[in-house]
């Protein structure tokens, strides 16, 4: 359960992935807080692997924000977003 006050580590506003006149993602939307599991499921080119690669900053998305404990991974200089980065994995 989740408190009403706690804010999520992982927020998705907007997010948009266009490949060429191909619309992947529009307008997502994500919360993910400390203790919650998330599953993505679809099917082959779906999208998942490109939602979490523009999560973690491995993906330039087109239009939206996502912010990783409170920060715009891609605002950020080189070292602050090392810094960031230290506190998560992706296998």
């Amino acid at each position: 359960m989740v408190s009403g006050d706690q804010a999520p580590l992982i927020r998705v506003r907007g997010l948009l992935n266009r490949f060429g006149s191909l619309t992947v993602h529009e307008n997502l939307d994500l919360d993910l807080f400390a203790g919650e599991i998330l599953g993505v499921v679809g099917g082959s080119g779906a999208g998942k692997s490109v939602l979490l690669r523009s999560i973690v900053g491995l993906h330039r998305f087109d239009g939206g924000t996502v912010e990783v404990f409170g920060e715009q991974l891609d605002r950020l200089s080189p070292r602050q977003r090392s810094e960031v980065e230290r506190r998560f994995g992706v296998l």
